[in-house]
């Protein structure tokens, strides 16, 4: 019987692992997402995160903006335009706030934590990614938050432009409820 019941259990796997089921690649439907890569900074860099503090009363509202731009390792410019606009109200009195570009993705990060009473806008444009070089599994971009456990949460914007042509991709007008981590992704 043993004998029997062992052959039976053969045969059952043998035809189950013979399914019609591909085993790679697996196409995900669990919204997985690939961050936009920035292209390396060539070594006459020495400042390798760009980053502005600023302090600002959250009763009267104010803007931090960053400009900044490096040579890539392969020659071509990299362009980087941040602005941050706190609107009047957003918060109760002086807060410091530190917007920092990331160095590896097309992503910005901000301090303190904080939630607003009136959400803060964002736009961030990023110019000379290879977009069409990075292998992305789709067309489809957003922008999105991170939090430090690596949660995702959509983000409201007026625009989100690419042109993969150009290497152009940026956001218009994304409302910030809370300071966390905000990135483009595919």
């Amino acid at each position: 019987m043993k004998i029997i019941l062992t052959t039976l259990l053969l045969f059952t796997l043998f035809f189950l692992g013979c399914a019609d089921t591909p085993i790679s690649p697996v196409k995900n439907d669990d919204h997985s997402y690939q961050f936009i890569k920035l292209p390396k900074k060539s070594g006459m860099y020495v400042e390798t995160i760009f980053s502005k503090t600023k302090t600002i009363n959250g009763d009267s509202g104010g803007t931090i903006r960053i400009i900044e731009s490096y040579v890539a390792e392969d020659g071509h410019t990299v362009k980087i335009n941040a602005k941050l606009k706190v609107k009047e109200g957003s918060y109760n009195g002086e807060v410091t706030i530190t917007l920092t570009v990331d160095d590896g993705f097309a992503a910005v990060s901000f301090s303190p934590e904080m939630d607003f009473d009136i959400p803060v806008e964002l736009d961030l444009k990023f110019e000379g990614i290879d977009l069409e070089g990075l292998n992305l599994t789709t067309g489809d971009y957003d922008f999105i938050f991170i939090d430090d456990d690596g949660t995702t949460g959509g983000v409201a914007y007026n625009v989100l432009h690419v042109n993969e042509d150009l290497g152009k991709i940026w956001v218009i007008k994304a409302k910030l409820h809370h300071f966390s981590r905000y990135g483009f992704i595919n």
